[in-house]
């Protein structure tokens, strides 16, 4: 298997499964690094989300907004680039038919693998 496969995996199991279909904690930290960050701009300002916190926000939204996990969470991964070591991931993530977001995922490679590092993201909604 190479890279981009490897890539693939990792966001399909700790992102896709881990954070947005299960809310799975032991994926999530199979896939991102411990010093991963989200980097949420909010006016001028950019917050940054660890993947614990990350992981908890949708736990709460799950609680306080069941609905919205009703449709069929489905999404396309347009681009991975890699060099080396490092990588670039493009995600279009959809629920229910309706595109929600749009995230751009940096990872590098540790020696267990290829670990998602930093988020940024556009949403849709």
């Amino acid at each position: 298997m190479g890279d981009r496969d490897d890539i693939r995996q990792v966001i399909e199991r700790a992102y896709i499964e881990g954070i947005h279909r299960d809310q799975d904690d032991e994926k999530v930290n199979a896939g991102f690094h411990p010093e991963f960050r989200m980097l949420v701009r909010q006016g001028t300002e950019i917050a940054k989300v660890d993947p614990g916190t990350f992981l908890t926000k949708v736990k709460e939204r799950r609680v306080s907004d069941p609905a919205f996990f009703e449709g069929e969470l489905t999404y396309e991964l347009p681009l991975i680039d890699v060099e080396g070591e490092a990588a670039v991931a493009r995600i279009e993530l959809y629920r229910g038919g309706k595109h929600l977001f749009t995230d751009y995922q940096l990872l590098y490679k540790f020696d267990d693998g290829w670990k998602i590092v930093s988020k940024t993201y556009q949403s849709h909604q």
